[in-house]
């Protein structure tokens, strides 16, 4: 009896210090990339505005075997934004495009990803750079080659 009241505490103490521990990690995780591309913005804006045009880019819309139903959000003269759905998860997606130089566009995809207080959500949220971010650039950079090809 002692064992197992000894376990219970110890499983009681040790979640409530996971979930002081994870408190200290942000609600909001944001995963970001971005590239410069040798075109005007209203080069590059089609193939981020219509959605149809996504596989010939976006790596996850090329070869998902999940189902991602993505809803446009809101646009504006220089972003757009997206909300994505992957089973039971809302991500905010959006596209920020830069005029830095004459002839140059910088696109700037980053994902913004609202967490619960749950500590395996918190602890999970760690790795979502090193899951996402090689996609993103392989996804940026398709995009690149795709729009200097076609000007």
């Amino acid at each position: 009896m002692r064992l197992i009241k000894l376990l219970l505490i110890s499983i009681v103490f040790f979640f409530l210090l996971l979930t002081a521990f994870t408190s200290l990690i942000p609600s909001t995780v944001r995963i970001s990339r971005a590239v410069d591309i040798q075109a005007s913005k209203e080069e590059v804006l089609p193939y981020l505005e219509n959605e149809q045009r996504w596989p010939e880019w976006n790596r996850w819309f090329q070869d998902s075997i999940k189902k991602i139903d993505v809803r446009f959000n809101n646009k504006t003269d220089s972003s757009l934004q997206y909300q994505w759905a992957t089973g039971d998860r809302n991500i905010t997606s959006n596209f920020m495009l830069y005029g830095v130089r004459e002839g140059t566009t910088t696109v700037q995809w980053f994902f913004e990803f609202e967490l619960s207080w749950y500590p395996w959500e918190k602890l999970g949220s760690i790795v979502y750079d090193k899951q996402m971010g090689p996609v993103m650039d392989e996804s940026l950079g398709n995009l690149k080659s795709l729009v200097e090809s076609n000007p």
